[in-house]
């Protein structure tokens, strides 16, 4: 009995780790790729969503935009937590001013991306327009 449940609780373990996330994951902070990760990817960047599967339960990819790690860009990254939709103005100790800092969280493969974020919107606006005409 205690073989079989050690058998079952293996696969439960294995498929957990087959379905994971695949976000971008890249730091504009990087000094060996210092623009690939920018505020608004594009076909250039060479980027490509990763498995997230070394982030103890990641559901969630990240886009934070802004003042982070002592620096100002952009990082993109998997999270276990959900840190919500939100932008403050951040000033650190000796900073002269006052820095936007935004950050996006969402739950399917590659949506920390900026096409992502622009195809939402573009559907929205379908979907309100065919409600409009069929209303």
């Amino acid at each position: 009995m205690s073989s079989q449940f050690l058998f079952y609780l293996f696969i439960i373990g294995t498929i957990k780790s087959v379905i994971s996330i695949n976000c971008y994951q890249c730091s504009g902070t990087d000094s060996d790729n210092p623009f690939e990760c920018n505020e608004y990817l594009d076909s250039e960047t060479g980027l490509e969503p990763t498995d997230c599967s070394l982030i103890h339960d990641a559901q969630y990819c990240i886009k934070h935009i802004g003042r982070f790690e002592g620096g100002i860009g952009t990082k993109r990254y998997c999270s276990s937590l959900d840190l919500g939709n939100q932008c403050k103005y951040v000033q650190q100790p000796g900073d002269k001013l006052e820095y936007r800092t935004c950050i996006h969280t969402c739950t399917t493969d590659g949506c920390n991306s900026t096409v992502s974020l622009k195809m939402s919107a573009i559907i929205l606006g379908i979907a309100l327009l065919l409600f409009k005409i069929i209303s």
